[in-house]
């Protein structure tokens, strides 16, 4: 019998929160030695980025004790350079609910955090601003309702990324849940080796990449008699990898900036290296000095993660224009 194809199986797409994408056509530009610099379609700060950043910054205006910090459980993105801004502005970033004083400010991070370290938080006194990206909530809304429904719910992403972390302990407050968190299809027999698989529900980390997501879903196909799936990769990643791959095609080294922790921005390095294109993910623009691939590409293309702020681009934008 031939392989059930993805394409069969049956998909309800979750309709995400609409984010206005403003194109960055015709800001490409030629440097002082006549390299042509292009830019990605979309790229950057994303909506829910940018709105989980803003109410930081308004929790921590609000914050009436000038001695003490607004804290934040976990990295609020995965840009280390915006962190240390934010730290400027009082905002301190804490692995641990145990660092943070009763009664104080803390906010949750972009990726979402487990409900019972909100209930934790609350119960002592602790002031909680919720900076969970929209897009996030709906996938843990989306895997509480497919494990209500009784399916094994299958979480396409890294089992240790805290936004993984969250929908699944959300999800598992269903009586008799079941979840798990599958990477790459070459896990699936491992992983649900000793769980139910006659009914499996789908959902996927908002970063994934999309052939990452549907390869799975075509495995998934082949071991489970029903099978009910979520696209739930976000506009902003799917807008970014798209307009990543089709400018990966017109240039002849892409420059990637953004977190080396970032998984949507690692992924945009990894789709256009497959691609062919030769990729160089960087954090800041100091990391470009004296490159010798750099130095030998005439038409360079330029993208950015979701969770890169626009100050950073233009840092290594500056830089371009001198060389």
């Amino acid at each position: 019998m031939d392989a059930p194809n993805p394409q069969h199986t049956i998909i309800d797409s979750l309709t995400m929160e609409a984010e206005f994408e403003v194109p960055l056509e015709g800001k490409d530009f030629k440097t002082a030695s006549g390299k042509f610099i292009k830019l990605a379609k979309h790229s950057g700060f994303c909506h829910g980025v940018k709105k989980a950043v803003d109410k930081t910054i308004n929790a921590s205006h609000q914050n009436t004790t000038d001695e003490q910090p607004t804290y934040v459980l976990g990295q609020l993105i995965h840009n280390q350079q915006e962190i240390e801004r934010l730290e400027t502005m009082g905002i301190r970033t804490v692995q641990t609910l145990a660092e943070i004083p009763d009664g104080a400010n803390c906010v949750i991070r972009t990726h979402g955090a487990p409900p019972e370290l909100i209930t934790q938080a609350e119960a002592r006194g602790i002031h909680v601003t919720d900076a969970t990206c929209p897009d996030v909530r709906l996938v843990q809304n989306k895997a509480i309702e497919l494990a209500k429904e009784g399916y094994t719910v299958v979480v396409v992403g890294k089992e240790n990324h805290p936004e993984v972390i969250g929908i699944s302990a959300f999800a598992n407050e269903v009586a008799g849940a079941v979840i798990v968190a599958i990477n790459h299809p070459a896990q699936i027999a491992e992983k649900l080796a000793n769980v139910p698989k006659r009914r499996i529900g789908v959902v996927s980390q908002t970063t994934q990449m999309e052939d990452t997501f549907f390869d799975m879903v075509k495995h998934l196909s082949m071991v489970a008699k029903e099978l009910k799936v979520y696209n739930t990769i976000c506009p902003a990643t799917f807008f970014r990898q798209h307009a990543a791959a089709d400018l990966a095609k017109q240039v002849q080294l892409m420059i990637v900036i953004g977190g080396k922790n970032s998984s949507n921005t690692t992924h945009l390095a990894d789709l256009c290296n497959e691609l062919g294109t030769p990729a160089i993910h960087i954090e800041t623009a100091k990391e470009l000095e004296n490159l010798s691939v750099l130095q030998s590409a005439h038409v360079v293309g330029i993208t950015a993660g979701a969770s890169t702020p626009e100050w950073l681009v233009q840092q290594v934008l500056d830089f371009l224009k001198t060389q």
